[in-house]
C-alpha cells in the first residue's frame, strides 16, 4: 500500500470521494482495505498493517461509482473502487457499529483530491485521520526511528504537479479575475514537471539503463522518489538527520555496500563537509579504493545557495546525481 490512515468513527455512514484532477483521474481503480478497530491509534495502524497483503491477495470486492462498501468483516475487508465517467466518483462506507477504522490504500487518496476531501461523514464534514503514513513512508528499519510520514512530497514531480493544481484553485477563488492567467501559468509549469517526470522515468523505469537500484542516504527524505521510481534508499537516519546514526543503521549501510554493491551515499545540500568521513573510511576496499562516493540530493528545505537555482534546476541536478550513483548509461 502507498498510504495508511486510522480514523475515529462516530457516524453510521461516510463517503469516500475520488476526483478528476486536471481533467483526469490519477488511476481508474484503487483497492482500499478497511479494518475495524476499537482502538484507533497510530500503534494500532502499524499493528494491523501486517494483515493487509493477505486481505488483498484473498480478493477485493468491486465497488462501482455510487455504490457502497458494506459488510466490513471484523478482521477487515478489501474493496476495489472503480471510478465513473464523471468528474467525481463517490462511494458510501457503511460504518454502523464501528468506532474506529484503519484504512490502507493502493494509492495516496490526496492524489484524487481536486476541491473535496477524500473522506466525509454523513453531514459532509471532513474526517481527518488520527494518524497516517503515506507515499513510501515506511522506514523498513534503515533508520534509528520509526516514522509516520515523509513531508518531502515535492521531490516527486507528479505529486508536485498535484500541489500546483491546489495552488491554482486557491488563487482562482481568491482572485477570480485572474483565473485565466493562473490557469495558463499552472499548465505551463505542469508541462515542465511532466518533462522532469519523463526524465526520471526514462532513467529508472522498466526500460531504464541503470545497473543498480539501491543507494544509501544520510536521512530518510526521499520516500517519494523511492515510491515513484523504484529506487531503494538505505538510510543512516530517519526523518530527522541530526545526531549520530545508530550502530545498527551504520552496520546496515556497510552490509549493503559489501553485499549489494552500493557505491554512493546521498546527502542534503547543507550537510557539513566531513560528516561522513568515518563511513567513507569504513567502506574502502579493493572495489572502492576511495570509499563510498558522497553525492548531493537537494531537498530544498532551505533557500538555494545559488540564487539562480530553482526547483527545476535542482531537480535536474538530482536526476543527474542519481544516474551517476546508480551507474546509468546514457
Amino acid at each position: 500500500f502507498e498510504w495508511a490512515g486510522v480514523f475515529e468513527i462516530s457516524d453510521t455512514t461516510h463517503t469516500w470521494t475520488m476526483q478528476k484532477v486536471d481533467g483526469a483521474y490519477a488511476e481508474p481503480t484503487m483497492w482500499l482495505v478497511l479494518i475495524p478497530t476499537d482502538s484507533p491509534t497510530e500503534d494500532t495502524m502499524h499493528d494491523l498493517e501486517e494483515g493487509v497483503d493477505a486481505l488483498v491477495d484473498a480478493g477485493c470486492t468491486v465497488v462501482e461509482d455510487g455504490e457502497s462498501m458494506s459488510s466490513i468483516a471484523a478482521d477487515g475487508t478489501c474493496f476495489e473502487l472503480h471510478v465513473g465517467t464523471g468528474d467525481d466518483s463517490t462511494f458510501t462506507i457503511d460504518t454502523a457499529g464501528i468506532t474506529g477504522v484503519a484504512m490502507y490504500a493502493q494509492h495516496v487518496p490526496t492524489e484524487f483530491e481536486r476541491d473535496q476531501h477524500y473522506l466525509k461523514d454523513s453531514a459532509g464534514e471532513d474526517i481527518e485521520p488520527v494518524a497516517q503514513e503515506g507515499a513510501g513512508a515506511h522506514d523498513h528499519g534503515h533508520g534509528e526511528e520509526e516514522i509516520a510520514f515523509d513531508p518531502h512530497s515535492w521531490l516527486d514531480p507528479v505529486a508536485y504537479a498535484a500541489q500546483v493544481e491546489v495552488v491554482y484553485t486557491a488563487l482562482s477563488v481568491a482572485f477570480p479575475d485572474n483565473a485565466d492567467a493562473f490557469r495558463d501559468n499552472a499548465d505551463a509549469y505542469k508541462a515542465q514537471l511532466a518533462d522532469l517526470d519523463a526524465g526520471f522515468s526514462a532513467a529508472f523505469g522498466e526500460s531504464g539503463t541503470c545497473q543498480k537500484n539501491t543507494v544509501a542516504a544520510n536521512h530518510n527524505a526521499y520516500a517519494y522518489i523511492s515510491q515513484r521510481y523504484g529506487i531503494e534508499f538505505v538510510n543512516l537516519h530517519g526523518i530527522d538527520p541530526e545526531g549520530e546514526p545508530s550502530p545498527a543503521a551504520v552496520a546496515d549501510v556497510l552490509e549493503r555496500v559489501r553485499d549489494d554493491g552500493v557505491t554512493a551515499i546521498y546527502v542534503e545540500e547543507y550537510t557539513p563537509n566531513g560528516a561522513l568521513d568515518s563511513l567513507i573510511q569504513d567502506t574502502k576496499s579493493a572495489d572502492l579504493p576511495n570509499g563510498i562516493e558522497v553525492l548531493t540530493l537537494h531537498t530544498m528545505e532551505m533557500a538555494p545557495s545559488d540564487s539562480n537555482d530553482n526547483y527545476m534546476t535542482l531537480m535536474t541536478e538530482n536526476l543527474e546525481n542519481l544516474k551517476a550513483g546508480l551507474a546509468c548509461s546514457e
